[in-house]
C-alpha cells in the first residue's frame, strides 16, 4: 500500500464496497467492487479518492462525523492526481485509474455544500481522460461508458418502463424560466448551453430517450471548451453562467423519473447530497436586479418530492 493507512480508512474502503460506490457506470456494480479494487493499491491518488467519497457518503448516512476525513483525503487526492496527469498514462490500468479517481472525486464533490466549481472540474476531468482513449480499449473497466453501452442500456431500461415520466405542469414552467433567460447577454458557448437545457425539456414531454440524450450533453459540453471559457463558465462572478447553472441543477431535479433509471439493479445506497443546496448558494452571490431568473430553479428545491433525491447523477462520457 502506498503511504500510511489506518483502520479507520480500512473501514472506509469497505464502506465503499459495500454502500458507497458509484452507481455508474449503469449496470456495472462489479467494476468498483472487483476491478477498480484490484489495483487501487497501486494508485495513491486511487485509494484516496474512494476514501474521501465513502467518508463524505458516510458523513451523509449516519452521524460517524467524518467530514474531516473526507477533505482530508480530498486534498491528497487531488494533489496526487493532478501530479499524475503530468505524464502520459503507461497502462490500461493507469488509464482507468485516472478515471476512477476523477469519476470519484466528482461524486464526493455533489456532497460539499460549496461544491459545484469543484464537481463541474471534476466532470470535465473525466471528459478530458475519456478523450485520451480510456473508453476505446475494449479491456478497460470504463469501456461501458461509450455512448453506444451507456446510451443503448438507458434506452432498453425507458422502453420497458410502464411508469409516466415527466410532470408536465413542472416543464411549463421550466419551458417559461428558460426561455426569460434568453433575454440576457450570452456568449456562444453559453448558448449553446442554453439551448441544449432547452431542447432537454422540450423532449421530456413526450420524448423521453431524447430527453435523457440531450441531457448528457450538458455534462460533455463543457468539456469541449477552451480552458478559458471553461474558467469563465465556472466562475462565481459570471452571473449568466451562474444563472445557467442554477437552471441545470433544475432541470436535473425535474428530469427524476428519467434518472432514477440508472439505479435499477444498483446495489449501493444513494446518501443525500448538497446539489439541490447549490441553487441557493447562486441566488445569494448573483446580483439582486438579476435573482428573479433563479426563481423557478429555487422553487424546484423546495419541492417536497425533492427532499431526499440525492441528485448523484453524471452521464456518460464520450
Amino acid at each position: 500500500m502506498p503511504g500510511m493507512f489506518t483502520m479507520a480508512d480500512m473501514r472506509l474502503f469497505h464502506h465503499f464496497l459495500i454502500t458507497a460506490y458509484p452507481h455508474l457506470p449503469v449496470g456495472a456494480d462489479k467494476i468498483w467492487i472487483t476491478v477498480i479494487p484490484s489495483f487501487a493499491h497501486n494508485y495513491e491518488y486511487l485509494i484516496h479518492s474512494i476514501l474521501a467519497l465513502a467518508a463524505s457518503h458516510l458523513d451523509a448516512v449516519s452521524s460517524a462525523n467524518v467530514a474531516e476525513e473526507a477533505i482530508s483525503h480530498r486534498i491528497l487526492a487531488v494533489k496526487a492526481l493532478n501530479d499524475s496527469l503530468s505524464v502520459p498514462p503507461k497502462t490500461r490500468n493507469e488509464r482507468d485509474a485516472r478515471m476512477a479517481a476523477a469519476l470519484a472525486l466528482a461524486f464526493q464533490s455533489s456532497h460539499l455544500q460549496d461544491g459545484l466549481l469543484e464537481f463541474l472540474t471534476m466532470v470535465r476531468g473525466c471528459n478530458l481522460i475519456a478523450l485520451e482513449g480510456t473508453l476505446d480499449n475494449v479491456d478497460s473497466a470504463f469501456h461501458a461508458f461509450r455512448e453506444d453501452g451507456h446510451l443503448a442500456t438507458m434506452r432498453t431500461r425507458m422502453c420497458a418502463s410502464q411508469q409516466n415520466f415527466v410532470n408536465r405542469d413542472d416543464l411549463d414552467l421550466a419551458v417559461l424560466s428558460i426561455h426569460d433567460v434568453e433575454l440576457l447577454n450570452m456568449t456562444e458557448w453559453e448558448k449553446t448551453f442554453w439551448d441544449t437545457l432547452l431542447r432537454t425539456v422540450e423532449n421530456a414531454y413526450d420524448r423521453p430517450i431524447q430527453a435523457y440524450t440531450t441531457f448528457v450533453q450538458l455534462y460533455n459540453i463543457p468539456s469541449r471548451w477552451t480552458h478559458d471559457e471553461f474558467q469563465s463558465f465556472v466562475d462565481p462572478d459570471n452571473a449568466v453562467a451562474q444563472i445557467l447553472l442554477a437552471h441545470f441543477i433544475a432541470v436535473q431535479a425535474v428530469l427524476t423519473p428519467i434518472l432514477m433509471l440508472e439505479r435499477v439493479g444498483f446495489q449501493g445506497i444513494d446518501a443525500p447530497t448538497s446539489v439541490l443546496g447549490w441553487v441557493d448558494g447562486i441566488y445569494r452571490n448573483v446580483p439582486p436586479e438579476l435573482r428573479h431568473y433563479i426563481e423557478w430553479p429555487r422553487q424546484v428545491t423546495r419541492y417536497p418530492a425533492m427532499r431526499f433525491y440525492g441528485q448523484r447523477h453524471l452521464g456518460y462520457y464520450e
